[in-house]
């Protein structure tokens, strides 16, 4: 995976370096803030962290679905150093809820009745704060279509229902359900300005923290910013 990322990001900067250099006396803002709603798609692994931890107390094994949406807010502040090259720094917040089932483990511990089920709720919160270049590759009819690539930090914050909290605590109370780990975004979008300096914008983006838990995501990031005047290039 981190091989295919490489590649892929090697490969867009190779056509950015292909695609014509554009008008001398174009201008571009000299900086450019952002904000919009966040709309991700997840593989939360913590959820079967937290599975598996409990299972493996009884030498038992569970599957979780840990693939569910998270939405929330992006916001960005971009300094443009070149007509084609800028600085990035992105800060994106976002929240889901998902349901998983370890019944079987709460009438072992006496938490329910044999037979009966109750679900887990689980409510997982990951932060990001990433920074990196970001380089235009060219414009269509007005639009400015770009790639970036990000690095920082992420931070994960997983909670849950009081009954599978009780049983985590009980069984593994080591186990940590908030993490902060290096963190990789690697994406592309277009821009689009609508009235003076106001532009709307749109991104997708893969995002991937490097930590002991599997975490992935695919982010798609739409909003509004604005531009501040800069100069001919």
């Amino acid at each position: 995976m981190k091989k295919t990322c490489v590649a892929v990001f090697v490969l867009l900067l190779l056509s950015a370096f292909a695609q014509a250099q554009g008008h001398p006396n174009e201008a571009r803002p000299n900086w450019e803030i952002f904000g919009g709603y966040q709309y991700t798609y997840s593989d939360y692994g913590p959820i079967q962290d937290v599975g598996t931890s409990i299972a493996n107390v009884y030498n038992q094994s569970v599957s979780l679905d840990h693939t569910f949406t998270m939405t929330g807010g992006d916001f960005s502040i971009q300094m443009n150093v070149h007509k084609r090259w800028a600085a990035i720094l992105d800060i994106g917040g976002m929240k889901g809820t998902q349901d998983a089932d370890l019944s079987q483990y709460f009438q072992l511990l006496g938490y329910i009745p044999p037979g009966t089920t109750q679900l887990s709720t689980f409510r997982s919160t990951v932060y990001t704060i990433t920074g990196g270049p970001q380089v235009n590759l060219l414009q269509i009819h007005g639009a400015q279509v770009f790639v970036r690539a990000m690095g920082g930090a992420g931070r994960s914050i997983l909670g849950m229902d009081d009954t599978t909290r009780k049983a985590l605590n009980f069984l593994v109370p080591k186990f940590q359900t908030t993490t902060t780990d290096p963190t990789v975004v690697a994406g592309a979008g277009a821009q689009y300005r609508v009235w003076h300096r106001i532009f709307i914008r749109g991104t997708a983006d893969y995002v991937h923290p490097f930590s002991t838990s599997s975490q992935n995501y695919l982010r798609i990031v739409g909003g509004i910013g604005l531009e501040r005047p800069g100069k001919l290039w």
